[in-house]
């Protein structure tokens, strides 16, 4: 027999072994793909239509009796529905949708709960005219109506209904209130801003009269006012009434000075 029939019938064994060992390879491989699918199936069905993991109970963390019980209203999260199927940015658009509400997060808690956790806005000032008063947050969002506004906030008298002021005209509002300097620096009290229907501010600082404009640049007002009555014939606790005009702070106008004597 030559000797090459040996080797060849060798190599032929080791192909066959070779190509049962692929086969079993591949046939394992689709049988752990085939159990990765079903438990992902499983779990899909577990989580998202099952009665396992549903809502039972809706809760709400933050935010006043009122506010809460409209966070929990707008939600519309039903009894019965999966956890996994409530769309968090879908509850939180609805109950943001209450202008009191500055955020909230939607959290799961499993197997049967959910928690709104609320922020409310933080009142900036105040905005009274057309007999109604309303509350403003340093953003410039006018949220709510109230009857009393607390004193510890500027009180802002229009000459306009406050929901008829834009966003932009509220926020510098919000500013300039809070950039104001201390009573010792301004040599006295300010009295809160008047504001016209054009959105144009006015203020009263013991004898003086600011009119300041529309509510921008309002640092560089605030340094020209305080510069101006830092001047000896500028006195805001004085006998004369004064006019400081810094519609244009770059050019401002002081009337009602005293007359040179000389």
């Amino acid at each position: 027999m030559s000797p090459r029939w040996p080797r060849r019938r060798r190599a032929a064994r080791r192909g066959a072994a070779r190509a049962r060992r692929v086969g079993l390879g591949r046939r394992t491989l689709v049988l752990w793909g085939g159990g990765v699918l079903a438990a992902a199936a499983a779990m899909v069905f577990l989580f998202y239509f099952s009665v396992a993991f549903v809502v039972e109970d809706v809760q709400v963390e933050g935010g006043r009796e009122d506010v809460a019980a409209s966070a929990l209203e707008k939600a519309q999260i039903p009894q019965g529905r999966p956890l996994a199927r409530v769309s968090e940015g879908r509850v939180s658009e609805r109950v943001l949708a209450d202008p009191r509400i500055a955020s909230v997060e939607v959290e799961r808690d499993w197997p049967s709960s959910i928690t709104l956790v609320v922020t409310e806005r933080d009142p900036a000032l105040a905005l009274r005219g057309a007999g109604t008063t309303w509350l403003a947050d340093a953003s410039g969002v006018l949220y709510e109506q109230v009857d009393t506004p607390s004193k510890k906030l500027p009180l802002i008298a229009l000459r306009t209904d406050p929901t008829e002021l834009d966003r932009r005209t509220v926020t510098g509002l919000a500013e300039l209130w809070r950039t104001r300097p201390d009573p010792d620096t301004l040599e006295g009290e300010l009295g809160a801003p008047s504001v016209a229907r054009d959105g144009s501010v006015e203020m009263d600082l013991g004898q003086l009269t600011l009119l300041w404009g529309a509510p921008t640049d309002n640092e560089k007002k605030w340094h020209v006012v305080t510069a101006l009555v830092g001047q000896e014939t500028i006195d805001p606790q004085g006998a004369l009434a004064m006019t400081i005009d810094v519609r244009v702070p770059g050019t401002p106008v002081v009337t009602g000075l005293p007359e040179a004597t000389g």
